[in-house]
């Protein structure tokens, strides 16, 4: 059983591996914990993506970090990453929030390459 809250890991500047530990945790048990903006539910209609393929690539071990992490002005980490899922290449562009201590997700957009 999990905690009501995911572990957070202190790090400075964030590295690819902590983020991925990050969202394959919260996509694995704490998906209250993801938000999707407007614009992504938007092109995810657009796409014909679904929050399953979307899931499916934030707990992917396999999936590729193709920009980032970075550090944003408002101090989420932002990134993208890409993989395949329900056999599409997906890629998301993924905003980071308080990963020190009370990490959350936030999706900004979604393409199909």
């Amino acid at each position: 059983m999990t905690d009501d809250k995911p572990k957070g890991i202190e790090q400075f500047p964030l590295q690819e591996n902590t983020a991925r530990e990050i969202i394959n945790n919260l996509a694995e048990n704490y998906t209250n914990r993801i938000f999707f903006s407007k614009h992504v539910k938007e092109r995810m209609l657009k796409r014909r993506v679904t929050t399953s393929q979307i899931l499916m690539m934030l707990k992917s071990k396999h999936a590729v970090f193709t920009e980032g992490p970075y550090e944003a002005p408002n101090g989420d980490w932002k990134f993208n990453i890409r993989g395949k899922a329900a056999g599409d290449i997906i890629t998301i562009v993924v905003a980071l929030k308080n990963h020190q201590d009370n990490p959350k997700v936030a999706l900004v957009t979604v393409w199909i390459s």
